[in-house]
């Protein structure tokens, strides 16, 4: 809605702790959490998602070409320090 799209901040400290925190509970449950919508095709956003745990992702057919390419390239160990990274220095910007 182009309304409300400046809202869109998917990097926003809230934002990224309400995923991870998200993910661990459902986790915790036994469950797995997926994403769709903009964020889960996201190039950017798709090493951190997997760092924090993201089981399933749910993205335009346009994005799923390149997210498998990206795929290919990364490390989980390195995707799991990034989302540390990335969650710990959003604890600290708030």
């Amino acid at each position: 809605n182009e309304k409300i799209s400046y809202l869109y901040q998917p990097y926003n400290p809230s934002i990224l702790r309400l995923i991870k925190n998200t993910i661990e509970a459902s986790h915790k449950e036994g469950k797995w959490t997926g994403m769709c919508g903009e964020m889960a095709g996201d190039q950017v956003a798709v090493p951190i998602l997997l760092g924090l745990g993201l089981d399933e992702f749910s993205m335009s057919a346009t994005s799923i070409l390149k997210t498998r390419s990206l795929l290919k390239t990364l490390d989980s160990k390195k995707m799991e320090e990034l989302a540390d990274k990335a969650v710990n220095d959003c604890e600290t910007a708030d």
